[in-house]
């Protein structure tokens, strides 16, 4: 008598029961999802990071005599890079907003929005109440892309009421 193993895996259409399957569809139909690929404004500048990307795997194999230097040198220039040329997903919900480039995932949640300030490119929207340096390192920027009209009705949608949308 062998034993039945099983697996489930959350979002596995073929494992959710018909109620978290509805749950589901009703938060993805609620979401406003778009990408913005920076690249695709001047594809010639991906040469220009191969290019760097190369020349450091060069650097890292003869400074070094070591291939695994090499390799690293060219996956970081790609990671660093990775924004530019992967470009960013961004959805905004019910939840929170957030930003996805590969495997790194920025988000933050409605409740948590102190501040949300537009301008040119995109909009921040920041956990912190007054400007600070760490601006830059906290909260989300949704940039805007082809979808600026789209972008701004999602974020008013959700934004909390005590939050406005600040034009800097």
């Amino acid at each position: 008598m062998n034993p039945s193993v099983s697996f489930s895996v959350p979002g596995d259409p073929a494992t959710e029961t018909p109620e978290a399957q509805s749950n589901v569809s009703a938060e993805n139909a609620d979401a406003f999802r778009w990408n913005v690929r920076p690249s695709d404004k001047d594809p010639s500048k991906r040469w220009g990071i191969l290019v760097g990307a190369v020349l450091a795997f060069v650097l890292g194999l003869l400074l070094f005599r070591n291939v695994l230097f090499g390799l690293i040198g060219f996956a970081i220039i790609l990671a660093a890079t990775a924004e530019f040329w992967l470009g960013l997903s961004y959805k905004v919900d019910s939840r929170g907003a957030s930003v996805r480039c590969g495997l790194s995932l920025s988000a933050v949640d409605w409740s948590d929005v102190k501040r949300a300030v537009a301008d040119n490119k995109g909009i921040k929207l920041s956990p912190l109440a007054a400007p600070t340096r760490l601006d830059s390192f906290r909260g989300v920027f949704l940039r805007y892309g082809a979808e600026r009209e789209s972008v701004e009705q999602a974020v008013r949608r959700y934004l909390p009421n005590d939050v406005r949308l600040l034009e800097g």
